[in-house]
């Protein structure tokens, strides 16, 4: 043997240790692979995972540069603004709520303003600072206000209503968006958007997918090791249909999608979290839509209340806090129930392995705390995963 390795020519030698250090490299590199950790987030379109994930750009980045929020983010809210109240202002019309209707010259000018496009998107020769002050008197308008109250019959995000009461700050024209409303921003998700994110040492390789039916087909592009899943679905959503299916009731849709990924092998392995989201528009559209109401949620047999209207200043007596906490949790436990039930085909023991938590994907506080609990596991799954965890 000692008489072969001396005959080695030196090219041989120089081989044969550029293969030692592109192996050693190799395998530094799939270390180095392993130890990052790949969080997927999912859900149904307008479910809120976007929001968690800006959240933790906020939490755990850099957040968000003044320039960036003037330049990038003012545009996208003021059309978010001015889509909404093109919303509203076409459903008045569809429910045939025009009778109701009293500042009619505002909403003539609004709904006629070339200015805008077919869904009420600014154009470069339109700023909010211009069309602000007809939005406010349009959501003061009882007939707007009537096509609210039946806004589960036609597409609007809720927790633009935020929006429109800051409307005249946001009309001014040197307005710079808060966090707040950098959150509340709807910028619906196309594709694959991969961000790295640094936790406590650690990489997070966060991928979030659009999730409106056509970009579902997109998923399986990122299923390949998988540490966790965040799935994300919005509790508020009970008696709202999809934007691509109004036959299709959302919360239906949600728990479906969860049910198929739950049991999937491609995650058999991940740790799997649900986020039941917009807790406080829950909160607040149970004294006025009760669950049971929802033909889909028929078999619902939980306290409902309704709210009368309370005066200026006027505080809920304390009985009726209690009312609204027993009514908002049994609804919560309903819907949780409904999300980790499986058909008899599909029985497993996954449903046990599912970290649940209820969150206001807006309010950061929420979502750190919720996220340090979660983080935890992560972390521990991807231990398992690289042998050092039993």
């Amino acid at each position: 043997m000692g008489l072969c390795a001396s005959k080695m020519s030196d090219e041989d030698r120089a081989a044969n240790e550029r293969s030692r250090q592109i192996d050693a490299m190799n395998a530094r590199d799939h270390d180095t692979e392993q130890k990052k950790i790949k969080l997927l987030l999912l859900g149904a379109g307008e479910s809120g995972k976007t929001t968690v994930l800006k959240q933790m750009q906020i939490i755990y980045g850099k957040g968000f540069a003044e320039e960036e929020l003037r330049l990038q983010w003012a545009p996208r809210i003021n059309e978010n603004v001015v889509a909404a109240m093109k919303a509203l202002c076409d459903a008045v019309e569809d429910l045939e709520l025009m009778d109701q209707v009293v500042n009619k010259t505002e909403f003539d000018s609004f709904q006629s303003n070339e200015a805008m496009n077919g869904v009420g998107l600014l154009s470069p020769e339109l700023s909010l600072s211009e069309i602000g002050p007809v939005i406010k008197v349009l959501w003061n308008d009882p007939g707007i206000q009537a096509a609210w109250e039946q806004r589960s019959e036609f597409q609007i995000i809720e927790s633009h209503v935020k929006y429109f009461e800051k409307i005249d700050a946001m009309s001014d024209p040197e307005y710079t968006p808060s966090e707040e409303d950098v959150l509340l921003c709807r910028s619906r998700t196309i594709g694959i958007v991969k961000t790295v994110l640094e936790i406590d040492k650690n990489e997070f390789n966060i991928f979030d997918v659009g999730g409106q039916r056509n970009e579902r087909r997109k998923w399986i592009h990122c299923f390949d090791e998988v540490t966790a899943v965040i799935f994300v679905a919005a509790l508020s959503e009970y008696d709202q249909t999809l934007f691509e299916d109004s036959s299709q009731n959302r919360m239906v849709e949600a728990i479906e999608i969860f049910r198929e990924h739950s049991t999937s092998s491609w995650f058999k392995t991940s740790a799997l979290i649900l986020f039941l989201n917009k807790s406080d528009l829950f909160e607040h559209k149970l004294g006025k839509k009760p669950i049971s109401s929802v033909e889909e949620w028929d078999d619902y047999q939980g306290p409902d209340y309704v709210v009368n209207p309370l005066t200026d200043g006027q505080a809920p007596d304390a009985e009726l806090q209690l009312q609204q906490q027993e009514a908002f949790d049994q609804g919560k436990n309903y819907f949780l129930k409904k999300f980790l039930e499986l058909p008899d085909d599909k029985q497993t023991e996954r449903s046990s392995d599912v970290y649940t938590h209820v969150t206001c994907a807006t309010n950061t506080d929420n979502v750190r705390k919720i996220f340090d609990v979660c983080k935890d596991v992560i972390l521990k799954g991807s231990l398992i995963d690289s042998g050092f965890y039993a």
